[in-house]
């Protein structure tokens, strides 16, 4: 890939950054953020970090939204950051101000550009996104949740992290669902592999608690989530065609919706995995596209 740019140059933008561009994506990294001389010193701190890796990519730090041009992949973190005491949707009317801000001014100098949203919410945040700009957006969605899910299974049973598959979807978020009929060890069943030593409650409360326990303790989430997302920009960058958990969008009565089902994320993105799924699985994707919509139309009565 050519050129990669990154909106937001906070916390969870600059890691996600470093993520990405050490496994060599693009050519040239944009790095955009509003706060004077920040975005051009994380770029000397990534080209410090890349040229000991032995990376060869540009890397161009800058406070001009103008300077951001001619982009493959745009991935947007800018917004507000939730506090230890909030939900993700308490961010919703600020952050979503800030999509269609970035709507104006993205597309018009990058027309080709496939864009990946980061800021919470996060799906609902894709999805104002797409509607303001008309291009094509992704979420990050439940990776991050994934990540969570076979780590915790992994650490729990005391078997290696890459034994363990399946996938998390739905919302991103406290709301997700653990698609159960996806997850084994070994390729075992989870609750066969398990043997009555973890339960599924104990997985899915870790997996929808930690990250409200990272934030109230470190102020944020930022090297987990990023390597997370690092994989879904590597995947598209290097069209690797992996199976992840990303919320790619989906008609929902009246609206473009973004839920998260296991994707093939290459380049183009897609097809989604849904129809291979259980009937209970895919019975938690209806459900959770329902409840998002309707919480969704509700929220964007606060833009009004």
């Amino acid at each position: 890939m050519r050129r990669v740019a990154f909106i937001g140059a906070g916390r969870m933008g600059q890691t996600i950054a470093y993520s990405a561009l050490m496994d060599g994506i693009a050519d040239e990294a944009l790095i955009f953020d509003i706060v004077a001389n920040v975005p051009q010193r994380f770029s000397d701190e990534l080209i410090h970090a890349l040229s000991t890796a032995r990376v060869d990519t540009r890397v161009i730090g800058t406070n001009a939204i103008e300077d951001i041009k001619e982009a493959d992949l745009v991935v947007i973190s800018a917004g507000k950051p939730r506090l230890p005491d909030q939900s993700r949707t308490a961010v919703f009317a600020d952050n979503a101000k800030v999509m269609m801000a970035l709507a104006k001014e993205l597309p018009m100098r990058n027309p080709h550009a496939t864009y990946i949203v980061v800021t919470n919410p996060v799906d609902y945040m894709a999805s104002i996104f797409m509607k303001s700009s008309g291009k094509y957006t992704i979420s990050t969605g439940a990776q991050v949740e994934n990540m969570r899910m076979r780590s915790f299974i992994a650490q729990r049973l005391g078997v290696p992290v890459t034994s363990v598959n399946g996938f998390a979807g739905g919302e991103h978020g406290e709301n997700l669902s653990i698609f159960w009929d996806t997850v084994t060890v070994n390729g075992i069943p989870f609750d066969e592999a398990s043997g009555g030593a973890l339960k599924r409650d104990e997985v899915a409360s870790y997996v929808k608690g930690i990250a409200a326990q990272v934030i109230a303790a470190l102020g944020g989430t930022s090297w987990g989530p990023s390597r997370a997302i690092g994989d879904i920009i590597s995947s598209f960058a290097k069209n690797k065609n992996k199976v992840l958990s990303i919320a790619a969008p989906m008609k929902y009565k009246d609206e473009v919706i973004h839920v998260s089902r296991p994707t093939v994320v290459g380049n183009p993105i897609g097809p989604t995995l849904e129809a291979a799924l259980s009937s209970a699985d895919r019975k938690d994707i209806d459900a959770a596209a329902g409840r998002m919509y309707k919480e969704y139309k509700e929220l964007l009565k606060t833009l009004q």
